[in-house]
This record gives C-alpha cells, structure tokens and sequence, in this order.
C-alpha cells in the first residue's frame, strides 16, 4: 500500500510510502523523492497540509477546517454512511455454518455463524450482489449413524459406536415415536436431520443470522456427480485402485473421492459443490467459512477446480478458528457426539446475542479466542459491547437534549483535540469498510467501533454539549449526530444493536 494511515497522530493523518518504494528503482535517496514527490502535490489548502519526513515519508494532516466541513454530509447520509458501489456487478455467495445436522448447534458453531453473516453484511454494503446459503449434509456416514442412534434409543439398544448420546436424541426418539415414524434408520435419518435443522434455524434467528437458501448435500448425487465424474475420467483424472475411486492429483498425493463402502468422501462433495456454485449458479465468486481444521483441503479443492476449468482464484476460504468457553476459572470444553458442551441456545439465553456477536468480531477469525461469560454479562466500561452501545446511548440523551437549539453552527470553534480526534476517527468509516470489504475480515468493524466509542466518550467527558452558548452548541450537536450516525452504522454492520437508552 502507498497510502497508508498513521499509527502517531503527530506524524498526521496520513503517510505517503512511494518514495521508499522508488529509491532503488531511481537509485535516488527517498528523502530527495519525497521532497519532489510533495512539492508537486498540491493539496488544496483547505484539504490538508503536507509534510516529508525521514527516511523518506510524505505526511499528510488534514486540516480542521475541512473535517468540520463534512459533519453535514456524514449526519444527512444517516444509513448510507460508509457503503460503497465497488463490487456493483459482482454476484457473491457466502457459506457459512452448514454444521452437520446431526445435533443443536453448540456455542463454538457460532464464531463461524457470525463471521459469515458479517462477511456478507460487508459485501452487501460494498454493493456486491451477496447470496447467503447453508449447506446441509444430509448424507453419509453420520447421518446413517444419527438414524441408528435414534432408533436404539427407542427400542432401548446401545447407541452404534461413534454415534450420538445427547439428551436431544431421547427428545427425537420420543417424537418419532408419538407420530409413529417408522423405526427404520433410513426414515429415521431423515426425520432426526429436519428435526435437528429446525431448531438450528431457531438458533440461528435468535443470532440474526439468516441464509437465504438451503443446498441438500443429497441434489448433488442426481446425475451431477456422475456428469462430473465422465468429465475428470476424460480429463485422465480418475483412477481405480484399493477398491476406490481417486482423483488423480499433479502434487502426487491423490485424493480419495468414493470410498470401498461406496460412499462419496467429504472431498468429492465438496469438488460437486462448488463446481455447483460457479457453473451451475454462475457465482463470479464463493466465500466459504470453514473451521481450522479443514485447512488442508482448501488445495486440494482448489486444484480440481482448476482441473474442471474453473479460476481457482475465485474461492476464498475464511478458516475459523475453536473458541473455549471461560466462566470464572473454568473452561468447558464442546463434544456433540458425547452430548456435552454449551449449545447456542444456553449462551444466548445467558448473554444474549449482542455480546456472543460482538465478542466473537474482537478477534481476527484465524485466531484462537476464549469467550469470557462474566466480562460478557458486565454492564461496565470493561465490556466492549456495553462501552459501545453506551456511547450511541449518550449520544442519543445529548441529541434529545438539545433538540430545540436551532442556531447557526459555529464548525470553526470545533478545534479542541477531543472533537477534532472524532472527527478524524468518524471519516475513517468508509475506508474500514471498504477494507474489510476487500480483505474479507470482519473483525476490522469491531476494531474500529472499540476506538470510535473511545473517542466518543472522551468527546462526551471533556465537551459539554448543550450550554447557553448557541452557535457552539449546534456546532457539538451536528458533531453528535454524525458520531450516533457513524457508531450505529458501524454496530448494525456488526448486527448488534445501537439502543437510544440504558
């Protein structure tokens, strides 16, 4: 990047990197570069003021007078405040959750539900045009072993080895056996995956997390896999050898697709699936949210993508990482198939959705985190969440207080380090935004609304608002209103809630 925000605020607003870039190519010192580099600027005055700085860096200060002068735009923009045209014309689907429905989602399913409905809020802020989709794996080895668990656990047999324990199976059984379904695996299977899937969409609505489609793992077996399948053996990409079917890899390690029990590996679903997505559906791209553990097969997807024909470039993974739960000085630790754990619903009901969406953005994706469920449950500053949604809430009380003022504001008088500090950290919206947008990392919202309530609530302490002053006063209310307007945007990107009052 050549432009590039400063980390010292007495550095400026921003630094301008070329120089450093070009002293070798130009085999110049940068700071001779950038003395030329900035004399040939010619920032308009009322913009901002550069300045060039060992080894070779252009700094740029905004000037007061220019950031008072877009406090208008940013309160009369309200919503549209920081959204964006740059993926106009870019049909995206995003992934994410698709939890095998073999059980109630537990509490670390969630970090993945909620990185992939912000990841998607971006986009759609961004202009993409962004479709939302669960897939649903309603096949295979661990469904055949839920409808073998349900039945054992209605007619009183050991659950099979590797199924599943969890009182919710007795719950499933029960019903199953109110409505007369027939005990047959199969039929079980089915009726245990909608069963589990509803009280997923019942969570995950709770969440504010919505899809708008779900893909049947089941409709890829209906001739696609076959039509896939003549088109890799024509390619030379198939194999038979050890009573299976591989992919034939360039990297040397082939890839099981079906297994000697004939059922299909996770990896040849997958290969359907997105070849689905691009081919089928037309996606110009596919963002995927994946747990950490499921790394090592991005490359591989990838690969027969290529094979197919299909721009590898065009899948993007987000891996995210397990999350522990933290309550005093325990951690509990999640197994859904011994039915232990904390599931989605239990946290909700006890922190609420604001905090578990929140407290999941404050970290990158990629990063472990443990969930503190006491800082999340605090109503004081040291909660992120509740220091957020405080400072909307302020200025909400401010702007209510000082709704009949209605002189002519004096923008010049906001020059005092707390206001101008706001401003300068409000008119970085759009580029968060964007660049969350572009680097696909939602946590950079949660980063960004950390510092924005900060400076908000230094704001609030250090500048009365409403006083006998009248041109000052509406100049601090119009300030008010584009930071509520700001904070608000940036907390409903998040999907937490900006209240009036606490």
């Amino acid at each position: 990047m050549l432009v590039e925000r400063t980390q010292n605020p007495t550095h400026g607003d921003y630094s301008v990197t070329l120089p450093l870039k070009l002293a070798r190519t130009l085999r110049r010192p940068p700071i001779t570069i950038a003395n030329e580099l900035a004399a040939a600027m010619a920032l308009p005055p009322s913009f901002g003021r550069t300045t060039v700085a060992a080894p070779g860096f252009i700094n740029v200060t905004l000037e007061p007078a220019w950031l008072q002068a877009q406090l208008a735009s940013i309160a009369d923009a309200a919503e549209r405040w920081g959204r964006s045209e740059i993926g106009r014309g870019v049909k995206v689907q995003v992934e994410f959750v698709s939890a095998n429905p073999t059980g109630p989602l537990l509490f670390s399913h969630a970090r993945g539900a909620v990185v992939g409905d912000v990841t998607a809020r971006i986009l759609a802020a961004s202009g993409f045009d962004v479709q939302r989709e669960y897939y649903v794996n309603d096949r295979g080895r661990q469904i055949r072993l839920l409808g073998e668990s349900i039945q054992a656990r209605m007619i009183d047999r050991p659950v099979p080895e590797g199924g599943y324990s969890g009182d919710y199976i007795a719950e499933i059984a029960t019903e199953a056996t109110a409505r007369a379904i027939s005990p047959e695996p199969v039929t079980l299977s089915e009726f245990g995956v909608e069963w589990v899937q509803r009280r997923i969409q019942e969570d995950l609505a709770r969440l504010d997390v919505r899809h708008d489609q779900l893909f049947l793992e089941s409709s890829l077996y209906a001739g696609w896999d076959q039509e896939t399948m003549a088109k890799l053996a024509s390619l030379g990409r198939v194999a038979q050898h050890d009573g299976a079917t591989w992919f034939k890899s360039d990297s040397g390690k082939d890839e099981v697709i079906i297994k000697r029990d004939g059922y299909p590996t996770y990896f040849w679903s997958d290969v359907l699936y997105h070849r689905d997505k691009f081919e089928k559906r037309g996606f110009d791209r596919v963002v995927d949210v994946w747990g950490a553990d499921h790394q090592g097969q991005i490359g591989r997807v990838r690969e027969a993508l290529g094979v197919l024909g299909i721009d590898p470039q065009r899948l993007a993974v987000l891996l995210v990482q397990l999350v522990s739960v933290k309550r005093g000085e325990e951690t509990v630790r999640m197994s859904r198939r011994a039915g232990v754990g904390i599931s989605l619903k239990e946290m909700l009901d006890e922190v609420g959705p604001d905090a578990v969406r929140y407290f999941f953005l404050l970290r990158s994706a990629d990063a472990q985190m443990e969930f503190d469920v006491d800082l999340a449950r605090r109503q004081s500053s040291e909660n992120p969440v509740y220091y957020a949604q405080y400072a909307h809430a302020r200025l909400a009380n401010v702007l209510t207080f000082g709704a009949g003022v209605s002189a002519q504001p004096a923008l010049g008088r906001l020059d005092s380090e707390w206001e101008l500090e706001l401003m300068r950290v409000m008119l970085r919206w759009p580029d968060v935004v964007r660049e969350a947008a572009e680097a696909r990392e939602p946590h950079r919202l949660a980063f960004f609304t950390d510092e924005l309530a900060a400076a908000i609530h230094r704001f609030y302490k250090n500048c009365r608002v409403v006083t006998e002053d009248a041109p000052l006063t509406a100049a601090r209310l119009l300030l008010s209103r584009a930071a509520k307007t700001t904070i608000g945007n940036a907390l409903g990107l998040m999907g937490v809630a900006a209240p009036d009052r606490m």
